[in-house]
């Protein structure tokens, strides 16, 4: 079995594959992602206990996250390979472009086993937890998510129905302008709805107009942030009102340290 390991800046994520996927495990921690945090995400997951014979390892804390305690032979891999590669193992696709939502968020383009970077934004779930922290004195993301369930966007976000009646490419329920409607009788609930509404909708345009430049015409999408229910709502207007199929991974909130074990599985310089 080989453990796939993600220490991303927020959160550890874990995968154990054996040709099949054994066993998947998200992590946040209250800190940051070192030894001892992925210890703990080991014995809490079980995973720890798995005849676990390589491990390999990747995201911006992998080189600190005590990987060599393991005492297993383990090998880095590129966290962009590794995103493209779980896009398409996961979503059975070839060509798409492969969204991973994380602190921030990064696009990877995948032809034919080949994943480029095209690049990224800093607006993902860390802004979404800066915003709720600073606007709404909200400290955990279930508290954040479970605000946002219960408030109205429309309190907050301008749509186009507040402006005309919409037309076949404009549906009335699309924002015109996030934010721009919010007043002094806008609940906490409401601009929490609106702060994840502005997350999810920025990035679900910006790749809608990377499809566009790139000629694909699937969206394949990672990252904690889609297991909302809220993201599903959001992506299926997309795909109803744009040309991309947008689609969400299964496994989508492990999908990186997925593709890290089956990258690390044809590694042949193990340490």
């Amino acid at each position: 079995m080989i453990l796939g390991i993600d220490a991303g800046t927020s959160a550890v994520k874990l995968a154990v594959l054996d040709g099949n996927i054994i066993h998947t495990t998200y992590y946040q921690p209250n800190h940051d992602t070192t030894a001892h945090t992925l210890q703990l995400a080991l014995e809490r997951s079980g995973i720890d206990s798995l005849p676990i014979t390589h491990v390999g390892i990747t995201g911006l804390n992998g080189s600190r996250c005590g990987v060599e305690h393991l005492g297993l032979p383990h090998c880095t891999v590129s966290e962009l390979d590794a995103i493209g590669c779980a896009g398409c193992f996961l979503s059975g696709k070839d060509n798409a472009l492969v969204v991973n939502m994380g602190t921030g968020t990064t696009f990877v383009p995948a032809h034919g086993g080949q994943y480029t970077h095209l690049g990224g934004t800093g607006i993902g779930g860390g802004t979404l937890m800066g915003l709720g922290r600073g606007l709404l004195g909200v400290d955990t993301p279930l508290e954040l998510f479970h605000l946002a369930d219960q408030g109205d966007m429309g309190q907050v976000d301008l749509r186009i129905g507040d402006l005309f009646q919409g037309s076949e490419t404009l549906d009335p329920t699309l924002t015109s302008s996030n934010l721009a409607k919010a007043s002094p009788s806008s609940t906490q609930a409401d601009w929490a709805a609106g702060l994840l509404n502005l997350v999810l909708e920025c990035t679900g345009t910006m790749a809608m107009l990377a499809c566009g430049t790139h000629q694909v015409s699937d969206v394949v999408l990672l990252g904690a942030l889609t297991k909302l229910p809220q993201a599903k709502a959001r992506f299926q207007v997309f795909t109803q009102f744009y040309s991309p199929n947008y689609h969400i991974a299964p496994h989508a909130d492990c999908a990186t340290a997925i593709g890290t074990a089956l990258l690390a599985k044809e590694n042949t310089s193990w340490i």
